[in-house]
């Protein structure tokens, strides 16, 4: 049979004490942290961003990425797939360069923060098509990103992870014959 403490009066006291403590340390280390990781990436006027590059349409609505280019670029590029619960939303591009692509930036590669059309509306095959028609498109458009078309990668998280994974095991040979020049 399992035995319980229970706390009395003045432990919880005590705790709550403890606790509002680390609350307030954790707050006050927050700001710190971010500029920490703003630092080790450089500052965000070492990076260009270019946002909002449209590389399609769907329904009206245009089919976007974000280029976070570094000054010391070297060609190398990274596909981030901007996908949770395949729901694919906008960040502030500051933000992702100060929690996300840091260590990557610093390396010289540029990241190209790519967005699909998102569920409930949109299922996993269309956000799969949608993320490569971006690959497609940062491939046809390489020269103008300043990227290495046979220098790339691609990660992502959650959904993007998934997404990842189908473009690295994935073929796409295109549409013969296709009207979109992206699709060819």
């Amino acid at each position: 049979m399992a035995t319980y403490r229970v706390l009395l009066g003045d432990e919880i006291v005590k705790m709550t004490w403890i606790l509002g403590f680390l609350l307030i340390l954790i707050a006050l280390g927050l700001p710190d942290l971010a500029i920490g990781q703003q630092i080790a990436s450089g500052s965000e006027a070492d990076v260009d961003v270019t946002p909002d590059v449209v590389y399609g349409h769907k329904d009206g609505m245009a089919l976007t990425f974000d280029v976070f280019r570094p000054s010391n670029a070297h060609g190398g590029a990274v596909l981030y797939m901007v996908s949770g619960g395949w729901v694919s939303r906008w960040t502030p591009p500051e933000w992702l360069i100060a929690w996300s692509f840091g260590g990557l930036l610093e390396k010289g590669l540029t990241v190209l923060a790519v967005r699909h059309g998102s569920a409930p509306r949109y299922k996993v095959p269309e956000a799969e098509a949608d993320v490569r028609r971006a690959l497609r498109y940062i491939r046809l458009h390489s020269e103008e990103l300043g990227i290495d078309e046979d220098r790339l990668g691609v990660f992502g998280g959650s959904a993007g992870g998934h997404l990842s994974l189908m473009l690295g095991l994935g073929s796409d040979d295109g549409v013969m014959g296709s009207n979109d020049e992206i699709l060819r």
